[in-house]
């Protein structure tokens, strides 16, 4: 039987960690630690290896990077897994899925030690704000890109990643509940002088080709039309469902609840947010969402094109 994640035995034996509660009246939330400002996941004893998650994070500053890394940087459920992959292929020049899923290559799981051992050339991915990375992002310019998605698609998107998830992973709380928790922050979650291409999710379910071009060319990668069409394809969410389904997540660690179908993704439609929020539950997203977001200058779109 595969690994499960004691977070309660962990945080007992950290010192220092930082456990706030977040949990509803009903007794539902996650189970986080507080870090620089910022709701983590604690990692599971198996990963930590004896190891302190506050050591391994202020490890990742130190991580060395190199001229031709490539970081895709989203908050969860924005597509960090497809553009992944697009990304892989263009600089790989194949038209080949990866053995290793995204986790192997994501900053906050690894830490340095597994940022260093990675060989070249490298994707890397986060969920991780700017001051929390590297500090040679910066001091060496390192190509970020950043893909974002309208918010309450992404709130659907990632009740339903929770909610398939083993406990204590797992949240138990309806919809109401978690966008109530969404909408507060009480869950997990600029780039000066650094090169930054912004993606939007919509733009790329609206023309795949359009965007894997452009990432192509911000890459600095030399590619025909064909091959990002290819790309595209090879890349659609249906073919990288099934992709992710047949391919292991890199551990011994099941996350996924008895069941469910056991995968990152799930739809991936534009909009399907009209089936889960209530008008109520709608208008007051909306009312807080802009309250928060008002001098942002993010658009999105929550309608399919």
């Amino acid at each position: 039987m595969a690994a499960q994640f004691d977070i309660t035995k962990l945080m007992q034996t950290i010192p220092g960690l930082d456990v706030p509660n977040l949990k509803n009246s009903k007794g539902h939330g996650f189970n986080c630690f507080l870090y620089d400002g910022l709701f983590l996941f604690a990692p599971p004893t198996l990963l930590l290896k004896g190891k302190s998650p506050i050591a391994g994070l202020q490890s990742i500053k130190e991580a060395a990077m190199k001229d031709d890394d490539v970081i895709i940087c989203a908050y969860p459920k924005c597509g960090t897994h497809w553009l992944w992959e697009v990304i892989e292929m263009l600089k790989s020049g194949v038209i080949e899925y990866r053995k290793e899923t995204k986790e192997t290559r994501m900053i906050e799981i690894i830490y340095k030690d597994g940022i260093d051992a990675i060989p070249t050339p490298r994707v890397l991915n986060t969920h991780l704000p700017l001051r929390m990375l590297p500090k040679q992002v910066v001091e060496k310019k390192v190509k970020c890109i950043q893909i974002m998605r309208n918010p309450k698609d992404v709130c659907v998107s990632y009740f339903n990643h929770y909610r398939n998830m083993v406990p204590p992973l797992g949240y138990e709380g309806d919809f109401a509940e978690f966008t109530e928790a969404f909408v507060t922050g009480k869950q997990l979650a600029g780039s000066p002088a650094v090169p930054v291409l912004d993606l939007v999710y919509e733009d790329m379910k609206h023309d795949p080709v359009k965007s894997v071009k452009d990432v192509a060319r911000f890459l600095g990668l030399t590619t025909t039309d064909q091959f990002c069409e290819d790309v595209a394809f090879a890349c659609s969410f249906k073919k990288m469902k099934q992709i992710d389904k047949d391919r292991k997540l890199g551990t011994a660690i099941d996350i996924w609840r008895e069941g469910s179908e056991g995968t990152f993704y799930r739809k991936g439609e534009i909009g399907d947010w009209k089936n889960w929020f209530t008008v109520a539950e709608s208008e007051r997203f909306d009312q807080m969402w802009n309250k928060k977001m008002k001098d942002s200058g993010f658009k999105f779109t929550y309608t399919p094109v």
